[in-house]
């Protein structure tokens, strides 16, 4: 009887085990649907590339097991209430540029990135160069406070676009009614050019504009054309003033329940689509800019020296925000990086002209 009892137990545990193992591997395997909020319109060409290449590959890969749920155009808010919907689950990620918000909450040091003339104008390869250095800290960075970055891409190099002022100087700037909408950073840009600028959320730009609370707005190409702005719009000064980062985020408690098979998949794929997104963004701001200059806007030709007195009213904002929006080391980081690869290119600039010039003279 004592046989047959320990025989029964044994017997129990074994099921009891079992069905552990068997219920781990089913919360494993279990689809995880990632809702994500993005203010992009959906129609654009850039933001197809994210609906029909993106997601359907991420799918793919991970077996059908992670899945995406889109909410284009801003139908979910603003980016900033991205981020408690993403707290209180409502959504799990968003596709987002590194606005004051968004960086505060996911990742603060990445808005460096965002300083007015940072980079030299459509230098990508600059942009591309500092975001693969900087690119594991900032990943750390926002894993500390709950997030996993899964791409980092562009939105533009901004310009500045008018409804009614011939922006030229910035005497002319002062002069209009600006929004801004990209947060301190913005904020403090504008200050710095002695304007006050009138703040505004996403959504409610488009309605600022037509209605005329607003006549002026710094914003990528790609974005002011799917907004259908440039209707509006008579003036725009082409100069650079800052880039703009984008990422794709989720919430680290999601990207947690995806199982670890999927999770490398998934970063395999999140690197490749990175690349290929930057180069079909940067084409389609190219092409938004040209047809709305083809539609009509006048491209306002800045001198060289009034680009001078832009860059250097706007130069000491990278100091006065170190500390205080993000660290005073990515700062001196980025900016050793920027002096470490324009030195290089230089280097090498030189040492083709040489070479060039010894082959003329050989020949």
């Amino acid at each position: 009887m004592k046989h047959k009892s320990l025989f029964y137990q044994g017997a129990v545990l074994t099921v009891f085990i079992l069905s552990c193992l068997i219920n781990t591997a089913q919360a494993n395997d279990q689809k995880v649907i990632i809702k994500v909020g993005t203010l992009a319109q959906k129609d654009v060409s850039a933001m197809r590339y994210i609906g029909e290449s993106f997601f359907p590959e991420i799918t793919k890969v991970t077996n059908e097991q992670v899945a995406f749920d889109v909410y284009w155009g801003g139908v979910m808010g603003d980016e900033e209430d991205y981020v408690g919907k993403m707290r209180t689950g409502q959504l799990q990620g968003a596709a987002v540029t590194a606005s004051g918000g968004i960086a505060n909450a996911v990742c603060p040091d990445l808005s460096v990135l965002g300083l007015p003339f940072l980079f030299n104008a459509w230098a990508f390869d600059e942009v591309d160069y500092v975001v693969g250095k900087t690119r594991p800290y900032l990943l750390k960075e926002a894993e500390k406070r709950g997030f996993k970055i899964l791409v980092i891409s562009d939105v533009d190099f901004d310009q500045i676009y008018s409804t009614k002022h011939n922006i030229k100087t910035i005497e002319d700037i002062k002069r209009a009614k600006i929004l801004t909408w990209y947060g301190p950073l913005e904020n403090k840009m504008l200050q710095s050019l002695g304007v006050s600028p009138i703040p505004v959320n996403v959504p409610e730009v488009v309605s600022s504009i037509k209605t005329g609370i607003c006549n002026m707005a710094i914003s990528p190409s790609m974005w002011w054309v799917g907004a259908q702005l440039y209707t509006d719009t008579k003036y725009v000064n082409p100069i650079p003033i800052r880039f703009v980062p984008a990422v794709i985020i989720i919430n680290l408690s999601t990207w947690n329940k995806i199982p670890e098979k999927h999770q490398q998949a998934m970063n395999t794929v999140c690197a490749k689509f990175e690349k290929g997104f930057k180069k079909v963004i940067r084409e389609c701001n190219q092409k938004s800019y040209k047809a709305m200059i083809k539609y009509g806007i006048k491209e306002v030709k800045v001198e060289p020296e009034e680009l001078a007195r832009f860059k250097k009213a706007t130069r000491p904002v990278w100091n006065e925000l170190a500390g205080k929006i993000y660290s005073k080391k990515i700062l001196d980081d980025v900016i050793g990086l920027l002096k470490e690869y324009r030195e290089n290119k230089k280097n090498v600039a030189l040492n083709n002209d040489g070479n060039k010039d010894k082959t003329d003279t050989d020949s």
